[in-house]
Parts: structure tokens; sequence; C-alpha cells
């Protein structure tokens, strides 16, 4: 699939989807989405989110056919990572993390016993 259009439509078959199906889920009409297909103009950032959620796919595949290489950039591959992660935490947990990077060796050791044994007495509960 040499195209954004026909990889677009690949993805929509693959989900067993019809144009009617994508209007409904995502908005888009069927009218954007067939010239979308048709390579008559690219989609915009909002197409491509709603696909990458839909199809299950990356937006690298869409606009590239090539899912993203990592590899070859590890410092890019470690801040996607933590982003991610510290996209899960809620505000406090943050918090916690930058309170325990500021201490030293010792102060660290200290914390993680205290941790032990204030989660051993509620596994004992």
């Amino acid at each position: 699939m040499d195209t954004i259009g026909k990889r677009i439509r690949a993805a929509r078959k693959a989900n067993n989807l019809t144009l009617i199906d994508i209007k409904n889920i995502t908005g888009l009409s069927t009218g954007n989405l067939s010239e979308l297909e048709n390579d008559k103009f690219l989609p915009s950032a909002n197409a491509l989110i709603q696909f990458k959620k839909l199809f299950n796919v990356s937006i690298d595949w869409i606009l590239t056919g090539e899912e993203p290489n990592y590899a070859t950039n590890p410092q890019a591959f470690n801040e996607m990572k933590e982003a991610y992660i510290i996209s899960e935490y809620t505000e406090d947990e943050i918090k916690m993390i930058e309170s325990y990077r500021k201490l030293d060796y010792e102060s660290k050791q200290n914390l993680k016993g205290y941790l032990a044994v204030v989660l051993s007495t509620i596994d004992n509960r």
C-alpha cells in the first residue's frame, strides 16, 4: 500500500467497517472519507488521531506505511516512554517521585525502610 488513502481503506476493511460506520463513529462525512481513501486530500490531525484509535494503528503507519523505529533513536523512545508513564500517575504521585529524586542516598534508604514497614502492616490486616 503506497498511499495514505490505500492504508486508511485497508485498515477500515480489516476492521470490517463501512464508510457509514466510520462516519457514525468519527463524525467525518462519508464524502470526505471517500476522498481521503481516494487520495484527493490528506487527513487532518484530528482525523489521524481518530483513525489511530479506531483502527489501532500508529499515525506513522498511516502516513508512511512504516512503524516508528525507536531502536534507531533510544533517547526518543525513552522520552516517549517516560511521558506515557508519567501520564498514568496522579499529581500526588508525581510530586512524591520528584521529592524522592531530591533525596540523598541515605534518606532514600530510610524512606524505603519506612515504606516496607508500612506495607507489611497493611499486608497483615
